[in-house]
């Protein structure tokens, strides 16, 4: 068993098999712009690496959204005391006749023996905003991206 974290509080439960959860937090910025930053787990197939997985998202997005567009260039670096490879794209769509706005951080995690055995999981960190990024925005974004540090210790007893 262990103790599963959220932010109001947490439970005891197995270890999950995988954990897709999705985090969406909204907030404001000084200026009073509302902004989301979600974070979701994705599994990458067998043979993909987080480049070909981006690509593959950016092409099904393209294809779904009304007004998809990239905008700028995929970016490749690495984030956090961990320094985890990430490759970042930015991209915007259509969404009731509005723009919508998005940076998108995909992460991939550590091997770990519960939460990633197979070394497929990625974490996504999403900014999104329904006008342009403020200066504040960027920051908090990239400060919660700086400062993801994943667990490296077995998470329970086996």
């Amino acid at each position: 068993m262990i103790t599963y974290e959220v932010l109001e509080g947490g439970f005891l439960t197995d270890i999950p098999v995988v954990d897709v959860t999705v985090n969406v937090m909204r907030f404001r910025d000084p200026e009073n712009y509302e902004y989301n930053i979600i974070i979701n787990r994705v599994m990458m197939a067998e043979g993909q690496t987080v480049v070909t997985f981006c690509e593959k998202q950016m092409k099904t997005m393209q294809n779904t959204l009304p007004g998809f567009k990239s905008e700028g260039k995929q970016l490749e670096h690495k984030i956090g005391p961990a320094k985890l490879p990430v490759v970042q794209v930015a991209h915007r769509y259509l969404e009731n006749g509005n723009f919508v706005r998005q940076v998108q951080s995909y992460t991939q995690l550590p091997k770990h023996p519960d939460y990633n055995p197979g070394n497929n999981m990625l974490m996504v960190f999403t900014l999104v905003a329904d006008q342009d990024f403020t200066d504040f925005q960027r920051k908090h974004y990239v400060q919660i991206m700086n400062s993801f540090t994943p667990k490296t210790k077995p998470l329970g007893n086996k």
